[in-house]
């Protein structure tokens, strides 16, 4: 009897350890063999918070999910809610065991351990709640999703369904699906269609890069020029240079890109992936003037794009003539989404370039942003106190 007094005090103290008033209450870091105890004596699933302490991601979900009272009141209810560290005692083998590479990885398991659905990154309050609903129905969590792929259905509604659960737990089997799914498909170029051919671009070798790359300008109007180079650019880099041992010169990058792109294709992302090599390499003289010449040539209209190569000029350019090609960039920027970060970056370009009264008014605007929006623009302050005094 003492022993069982002990168990049952020392298993209050564990969930008392980190449980929220409203919030879930955790078992945090106990035993995993009482964990999968308690959930078969209640019949019900486990619902566990693999973290890991230096997550940023992980105390964003404690601070503004977990500690919600909604939240608190429906995994209570249903789940035997476990928290444990993956990088300490039984978690490390926990992570190796359930594959745990990323955190926050949130797993549903029943009372053997088998996991039922799984789901990895931060998420909002409400779509928490839509998670843990999905989780509890046989029919659409992960397990009994793939239990129905494995007995042969090849639906439309089950591969994109079995798709999207992959695409929620970071399952590389998500890309294996795609060509299963689009030959389903009548039509390739719907948005949601497109979003699953952008997201599972492995290979140049493959009808969905080929797609992707005749119908290029369709995925830029629907997700933006930037998003879409980079993906093209990412993709036949790794490819290239996946397996080697020595870094690629500048002229190894250019014929990986004519091997794999059309020409006009290959030119442009080229002298993008040129101007990155020179940033990288710390030539700033070079890489500011194929920057230069990349955006006369292939305009921006990225507003986020155009203040991170005007920022960069700022901190690493001297050159007024680049100096003042940066400034049009962030000009730009403006124009397109006026933002803190990118009147913050103006002024400061202003300020490089001495003109001190257009230098005052952009800080003055980002300073204004920044308080109406709950941002912090102490750095902008203090370049505003540097502008007044000069």
């Amino acid at each position: 009897m003492k022993f069982l007094i002990s168990g049952i005090l020392a298993w209050t103290m564990v969930i008392a350890a980190i449980a929220q008033q409203d919030g879930i209450q955790f078992h945090a870091n106990a035993p995993w063999a009482e964990v999968l105890a308690k959930a078969k004596a209640e019949n019900k699933l486990i619902f566990l918070d693999a973290y890991a302490v230096w997550c940023g991601p992980c105390k964003m979900m404690d601070r503004d999910v977990f500690a919600q009272a909604e939240v608190g009141a429906f995994f209570n209810e249903r789940f035997v809610n476990a928290k444990m560290d993956m990088e300490k005692g039984e978690g490390v083998d926990l992570a190796t065991q359930y594959g745990v590479q990323a955190y926050p990885t949130f797993l549903f398991l029943d009372g053997n351990g088998k996991v039922m659905h799984r789901v990895v990154g931060y998420y909002q309050p409400e779509a928490f709640l839509e998670i843990g609903q999905l989780a509890l129905d046989p029919d659409r969590r992960l397990a009994g999703v793939e239990a129905r792929y494995e007995a042969g259905d090849r639906s439309p509604e089950l591969l994109s369904t079995l798709m999207q659960a992959f695409e929620q737990a970071m399952d590389p089997r998500a890309s294996e699906l795609i060509d299963d799914y689009l030959a389903t498909q009548s039509d390739w170029s719907t948005p949601e269609n497109m979003r699953l051919i952008g997201n599972s671009l492995k290979k140049t070798d493959s009808e969905t890069f080929r797609y992707f790359i005749a119908h290029r300008t369709d995925f830029e109007e629907e997700f933006g020029a930037y998003p879409v180079l980079n993906a093209i650019q990412s993709l036949v880099l790794n490819e290239a240079f996946a397996l080697s041992t020595e870094a690629p010169t500048i002229e190894d990058i250019r014929r990986a890109f004519v091997r794999k792109l059309p020409a006009d294709l290959a030119e442009q992302l080229f002298l993008l992936t040129q101007m990155n090599f020179y940033r990288a390499q710390q030539d700033m003289d070079n890489y500011a003037a194929s920057a230069v010449a990349y955006y006369q040539k292939y305009p921006s209209q990225d507003a986020e794009e155009l203040n991170e190569q005007a920022w960069a000029f700022y901190l690493s350019i001297d050159n007024i003539e680049h100096l003042k090609a940066a400034l049009a960039w962030a000009q730009q920027s403006v124009a397109l989404d006026s933002q803190y970060y990118n009147n913050d970056t103006l002024a400061a370009l202003y300020y490089k370039l001495g003109d001190k009264k257009n230098a005052r008014k952009a800080a003055e605007k980002a300073i204004q942003i920044a308080k109406d929006s709950g941002q912090d623009a102490s750095e902008t302050e203090l370049l505003l106190e540097k502008i007044r005094k000069k």
